[in-house]
């Protein structure tokens, strides 16, 4: 991180500046992994000329990655709150939950299981025990799971006989606008309208206010809505008696509110760059940093223009460059060039800069190559040490063993890669890092350690919430039987 933020500096000119700079105060707050911080600092500065293409700049590269680490807390809650939202939907009995069903489907959908999230809406819409807006919105989220299965009619269908009530009328916007149904501007004028009551609104009805706005091509406005309620509180609380006469409260959150925020930072991430590189003093820097953002956003083409373009520019940092390189092979591996793209990552693995073989581990683990020239190099430089004095090594292979299921390699690398001193600590580890982490150590239930992290990130980012309580049931449920868990 710090070779990056120097490199940044450099390219930008801001060096040591007065105390009170935005600008270097917000740099110093990005390199503690203090996203929202350090965003606000910079959004709420009014700079001109040089300074501000180099404000624009700093607010892409913070947006961009408070967007990979809201990937990195959706990959982790996914895999905890599919298996506690499916354990409830099983559950029977007299005092089961009637709304797990709904959340299930809901999550399914969020993570691309179109067809099983289809199942769980049916169910879920022909339950006469969900309130009638909840039965709304079950249709709702199977026109669109009908949708992505490339069921139009029926979906078309679906999303007009959902009624017209607050709740639903805003999931159906949402819905249609991811489909591309409706048009920006009718959409814009609902979410403005809705925008005005943001601080009343619920949590579901927030999400999809930020949905519409995303789909209208509105990031900024978004934005506005997102901060405007707590981010950690949870989409509905389910409160009934189970068949023993004991009360129950379970808590449920939605997941796609993740992937929304993701969505969100990096779609604010390519406007920032774009505006920065529009300056010829800070356009090299916005190049590299637009290449990442836009293969993010799957615009590979665009990306790879810019990746080219940071390329070309023979001043460009050694370091930079071969990252720039791992970004084009990744492209290449999506558009069907896989031998090039694994040749170009094992020319890359010969490097002795073990943060080169980390670039290289990375594009592999984002393509989900099989990369085995390159693994074989990483894993004897991990076992020589590097891991230890080159931590992005060992975040780059616990990454790309936890893509592969191999949970107990995953867990030795990217402990290898933590500071020991600070083990949960986002100023002393990569987030993303401590995020991955944490899925390995639920995926081998090792859930104690797993909470420990999201413990310590919550304190900076309240939407771990949703990890956490999702987390702590399943581990309640280990302990104990699924008729004896009790959330709050």
């Amino acid at each position: 991180m710090r070779t990056l933020v120097s490199f940044v500096l450099l390219a930008t000119a801001l060096g040591a500046r007065a105390a009170d700079d935005p600008v270097g105060a917000a740099m110093k707050l990005y390199e503690k992994r203090r996203y929202e911080q350090a965003a606000r600092l910079v959004e709420e500065a009014r700079l001109d000329g040089e300074r501000g293409a180099q404000a624009q700049l700093v607010l892409g590269m913070i947006y961009l990655r408070n967007a990979d680490l809201h990937e990195a807390f959706a990959r982790t809650a996914a895999a905890a709150q599919l298996d506690y939202l499916d354990k409830l939907a099983r559950a029977g009995g007299e005092g089961r939950s009637r709304y797990a069903r709904l959340f299930l489907a809901e999550a399914l959908l969020a993570r691309g299981n179109a067809r099983e999230a289809a199942r769980h809406f049916e169910r879920a819409r022909a339950d006469s025990g969900l309130e009638s807006r909840y039965r709304a919105i079950a249709a709702i989220g199977l026109g669109s799971a009908l949708w992505t299965q490339r069921s139009p009619e029926r979906a078309s269908e679906l999303w007009a006989a959902a009624g017209d009530a607050a709740e639903p009328r805003l999931a159906r916007a949402a819905a249609q606008g991811r489909a591309g149904f409706v048009d920006p501007q009718s959409l814009r004028r609902l979410a403005d309208d809705a925008a005005g009551r943001a601080r009343e609104l619920s949590p579901r009805a927030r999400r999809y206010v930020i949905e519409i706005y995303l789909a209208a091509g509105a990031p900024e406005q978004a934005l506005a809505v997102a901060r405007a309620g707590d981010l950690g509180a949870a989409s509905y609380v389910e409160r009934f008696r189970s068949a023993e006469g004991t009360a129950k409260a379970i808590v449920f959150y939605d997941l796609a509110l993740l992937t929304d925020l993701a969505q969100l930072y990096r779609e604010l991430a390519r406007r920032r760059l774009e505006q920065a590189a529009a300056d010829a003093r800070v356009k090299p820097t916005a190049e590299y940093y637009l290449a990442e953002a836009l293969s993010g956003l799957g615009e590979n083409d665009a990306a790879a223009g810019m990746a080219q373009a940071f390329l070309a520019r023979s001043q460009a940092p050694a370091q930079y460059r071969e990252r720039a390189r791992a970004r084009l092979a990744v492209i290449s591996y999506r558009k069907g060039k896989r031998e090039e793209a694994e040749r170009t990552w094992a020319a890359m693995a010969e490097s002795p800069d073990p943060e080169v073989l980390a670039a290289a581990v990375l594009g592999c683990a984002e393509a989900q190559a099989q990369c085995a020239k390159v693994l074989a190099r990483a894993d004897k430089a991990a076992e020589a040490g590097d891991a230890r004095r080159a931590p992005q090594l060992g975040f780059a292979l616990g990454s790309y063993y936890l893509r592969k299921q191999d949970y107990p390699r995953a867990i030795a690398y990217m402990e290898a890669g933590r500071d020991k001193s600070n083990k949960n600590k986002i100023e002393a580890n990569d987030p993303e890092m401590l995020a991955g982490l944490a899925e390995a150590y639920y995926r081998t239930k090792k859930y104690s350690e797993g909470l420990e992290i999201f413990f310590e990130m919550s304190q900076e980012f309240a939407v771990v919430r949703q990890i956490q309580e999702a987390m702590q049931a399943v581990y309640s449920m280990e302990q104990r039987s699924a008729g004896d868990v009790r959330i709050l």
